[in-house]
């Protein structure tokens, strides 16, 4: 069983005001450009990257450790336009109180990979019928440092929907399992809620591996 793991802080002010419509369109789009993002690097163990800034403004994204370079020019723009939300979302609360771009992400006080891949467990069922890939935990967690909400999103296909809702089932319990172990994101010194992503990957073929951080 392969556990893939990185923490995305599910990122998101313009000049000018966004409704609540607009940002909340901008996360279903970051939510994409990450399983893009995923979906590419998985094969590139030395994928990296770096922003080349100009007057606060990307002007430049710098991938490495990628030899195809149709992937790293896909890369490239998937790493522009997210962090260009990113960048417009910045410190804006969507209708909940919740940011999706903070100064600084909320963080596991311990080993978030060893956590939860303790808590982990790959359903027999959706073994047995090679039910496998990867799936995005989106939670939030809170001023407290609690997880009060995780949803799940994944591109598996299957035709055994009841064993996809077991490894969803699995990877919310874990990263549940963690509340209360984050210290919270801050804007502008202020603790606040946000939200994060988590993508766990099950494939039982494979040692558990922590990929590159997508920051």
């Amino acid at each position: 069983m392969l556990l893939s793991l990185f923490v995305l802080p599910a990122n998101a002010q313009v000049e000018g005001a966004l409704t609540m419509e607009e940002m909340e369109h901008m996360q279903d789009q970051d939510m994409e450009f990450m399983k893009q993002l995923h979906k590419i690097t998985k094969n590139y163990p030395a994928f990296s990257y770096e922003y080349t800034m100009n007057d606060g403004e990307i002007s430049d994204v710098i991938v490495t450790g990628v030899d195809s370079d149709m992937d790293r020019k896909r890369l490239e723009v998937i790493l522009f336009d997210l962090q260009s939300n990113r960048n417009m979302l910045k410190n804006k609360a969507n209708r909940v109180g919740v940011f999706y771009s903070v100064d600084d992400p909320a963080d596991f006080k311990g080993d978030l990979t060893r956590t939860v891949v303790n808590n982990l467990k790959y359903p027999e069922d959706a073994k047995d019928w090679g039910v496998e890939g990867t799936i995005f935990v989106k939670f939030v967690v809170d001023e407290d440092g609690e997880i009060p909400f995780a949803t799940t999103s994944s591109n598996i296909e299957t035709s055994v929907d009841i064993y996809l809702e077991d490894l969803q089932n699995q990877a919310v319990e874990a990263v549940e399992a963690t509340s209360g172990e984050w210290e919270p994101a801050t804007v502008e010194g202020v603790q606040v809620s946000s939200l994060e992503v988590l993508p766990i990957t099950f494939d039982f073929q494979k040692n558990p591996t922590l990929p590159a951080v997508m920051k």
